[in-house]
């Protein structure tokens, strides 16, 4: 099986039509146009449906063992709807970033969401670990709208491979030139990288990256229960949490039904419960902890809203 940073990432091309289409037509014949995509992607994508299976079937064998979902989810089989949900995420971050999302559609939890925004007002950096389940770009989407529910306006720096996302940034900044971010690439993070992380946050900036997709620069991972089976986690993204040592929130915008023209969303966000404040012997025991409350998070929403996982790559192997 490929990992995610070998599967090529050409979406660009359908994201510029997308775009083109989103300008002409009102957005729910976008999402109309969603299912055609979606039957494209399920058609044609052998290893994705393949992998979609997989996770379908892990999911099926975890939510009948789980008491506390026992009777309150379908089980989950079709990987057509998996696929189809996915090309409605597609629409969606085209839909973010186009500035065709309206704050309104979005329903804030009783969770962490109050202590997250009122970090942000008292310009305290933050960090924010988002995942490849439901919208992982409306969040910064809003934010580059100015409609983040905050009083200060977000400066958000975003971790990830520029190898691979370099294409997809010049087009979101295409798209709305208002919407770029300070990238800072994974593929060469060192002292000095810290050094600036750390000045954004002093300036109550907030820094943004995946915690479920491993590293393309280097095999060190954390290898955590997740559905039923140990999963392999980033060691990276839980150790730079470690050494900025700031509020951490992991922050997910889930589709409220899989399948809507006129979706409304949920907004799930929940402070990492690990401190930082310890010596370094201390240090790698959190850090595992850390990325331990992040995958059961995770896990639980993907419980909630299994279709909503886009993470098309062999979790497990």
């Amino acid at each position: 099986m490929s990992q995610w940073y070998e599967v090529k990432q050409n979406h660009n091309l359908g994201y510029k039509m997308m775009f083109f289409l989103l300008k002409a037509f009102p957005a729910v014949f976008m999402r109309f146009l969603a299912f055609p995509i979606g039957f494209f992607y399920w058609a044609f994508g052998k290893k994705t449906r393949s992998i979609s299976k997989d996770y379908l079937l892990r999911m099926e064998v975890s939510l009948l063992s789980d008491v506390e979902h026992i009777g309150k989810k379908k089980i989950p089989r079709s990987t057509f709807k998996h696929i189809s949900s996915f090309a409605l995420n597609l629409v969606e971050n085209v839909q973010s970033w186009a500035g065709k999302f309206s704050f309104k559609d979005v329903a804030w939890q009783d969770d962490d969401v109050h202590d997250l925004v009122a970090n942000i007002n008292a310009g305290k950096g933050t960090v924010i670990v988002i995942s490849h389940l439901g919208n992982a770009q409306m969040m910064k989407g809003l934010a580059s709208l100015g409609e983040s529910g905050t009083e200060r306006k977000m400066n958000i720096t975003t971790v990830s491979d520029a190898k691979v996302s370099q294409g997809f940034n010049a087009l979101l900044n295409e798209i709305n030139p208002d919407s770029s971010f300070n990238i800072v690439s994974t593929d060469n993070i060192g002292p000095e990288t810290i050094i600036l992380l750390q000045e954004r946050l002093e300036a109550g900036g907030v820094v943004v990256i995946a915690g479920d997709r491993v590293s393309a620069h280097t095999n060190r991972n954390i290898e955590i229960p997740f559905l039923g089976e140990t999963a392999r986690f980033p060691y990276g993204v839980f150790l730079l949490i470690a050494l900025l040592n700031v509020p951490t929130y992991f922050v997910n915008g889930l589709r409220q039904k899989d399948f809507s023209l006129s979706p409304k969303y949920d907004m799930f966000v929940k402070k990492n419960p690990v401190s930082f404040d310890c010596g370094r012997k201390e240090r790698e025991a959190r850090i595992t902890e850390s990325a331990r409350a992040y995958a059961e998070n995770l896990e639980h929403l993907c419980k909630l809203h299994p279709y909503q996982w886009y993470n098309f790559f062999d979790f497990w192997r």
